[in-house]
C-alpha cells in the first residue's frame, strides 16, 4: 500500500509539472510577441496622423492639429499571428530641429509629402536623404499625400518616382481621403523589410514569428485583420532614451570598423 500511494504521488508529480511548463510557455509567449517601430515623418499638414490613423484602423481624420508627437500603440493579428505595432507620429519636422531620436528609436521610417505643396516636397526630399545619413539600412518609403486633389497638384508623380530611385528607397503616390490601397502596401512591404532584417539580425524563434506573419512583400491589403490599441501623448525621454543610445553606440561602432 505504501508503495502504490507514494508512486501515485510520483505520478502525480510528473503530470503537474508538464502542465505547469506549459502555463509558463504560453504566458511568455503573450509577452514576447514581437514588435515593429515605425516613425512617420515630413511637413506639417501633409497628413501624417490621417495616414497613420487610416492604416490602423480603416478610419479617415478629416482635420486633425497636435502640438506634440503622438504614438500610437496597436496589436494586429494577422492569418491568427499577433504583431505589436508603435508609429511615432512626428507632429512637425524640419532640418533644425530634425527628429534624430525618433529616426534612432525607428525600426523603419515613413516620409510624407503633400503632392499639393512644393515646399513639403523638399524639405521631404532633404529629410530622406538626413534619415540615410543616420541610418544607412533602415527599410524607408517616401510618400506622396492627397493624390485625389489632382486639380491643386504641384509636384508631378514623377518627380517622387525619381526622388525614391535617387535615395534607393520605395515611392508610392496615396489618397488618404480615398483610402488608396497603396496606403496598405506601403506599410505592408515596410513591415516585411523589417521581418528580413531581423531574421538575419536574430537568431531566436521571433523573427520566425515575425516572418509567418508578414508574408509576401506585396500581401492583400484588406487580409483578415484585427486591430486593437491605443493612441497616446509620446514622452520623447521616456520613449527613446534607452533604444536611441544603443542605436547610436552600434552606428558608431560600425562606422569606425
Amino acid at each position: 500500500m505504501t508503495l502504490t500511494l507514494q508512486r501515485w504521488k510520483w505520478m502525480s508529480k510528473k503530470m503537474v509539472l508538464p502542465a505547469l511548463s506549459l502555463k509558463k510557455m504560453k504566458t511568455e509567449d503573450k509577452n514576447n510577441i514581437p514588435k515593429v517601430r515605425i516613425a512617420v515623418i515630413g511637413k506639417s499638414n501633409v497628413g501624417k496622423s490621417a495616414l497613420t490613423v487610416r492604416y490602423l484602423t480603416r478610419r479617415y481624420i478629416g482635420e486633425y492639429r497636435s502640438n506634440t508627437d503622438l504614438l500610437y500603440r496597436q496589436t494586429l493579428t494577422i492569418n491568427n499571428t499577433s504583431l505589436e505595432v508603435e508609429i511615432v507620429d512626428v507632429c512637425s519636422c524640419d532640418l533644425e530641429a530634425f527628429p534624430e531620436e525618433a529616426i534612432y528609436w525607428a525600426d523603419a521610417a515613413v516620409v510624407v509629402y503633400d503632392v499639393t505643396c512644393r515646399t513639403s516636397f523638399s524639405q521631404a526630399s532633404e529629410m530622406l536623404q538626413k534619415v540615410l545619413q543616420l541610418r544607412p539600412q533602415i527599410p524607408t518609403v517616401l510618400l506622396g499625400n492627397k493624390a485625389d486633389l489632382e486639380h491643386l497638384r504641384k509636384v508631378e508623380e514623377t518627380e517622387g518616382r525619381t526622388v525614391g530611385i535617387q535615395n534607393n528607397c520605395t515611392f508610392y503616390e496615396v489618397s488618404v481621403a480615398d483610402n488608396s490601397q497603396e496606403i496598405y502596401q506601403a506599410f505592408d512591404m515596410v513591415l516585411n523589410e523589417c521581418r528580413q532584417s531581423t531574421q538575419k539580425t536574430r537568431k531566436f524563434s521571433v523573427s520566425k514569428m515575425i516572418g509567418s506573419l508578414i508574408g509576401n512583400v506585396n500581401p492583400k491589403p484588406h487580409s483578415e485583420t484585427k486591430q486593437g490599441g491605443t493612441v497616446v501623448v509620446c514622452h520623447k525621454s521616456d520613449l527613446y532614451k534607452s533604444r536611441v543610445l544603443r542605436r547610436r553606440q552600434n552606428f558608431t561602432a560600425t562606422a569606425s570598423l
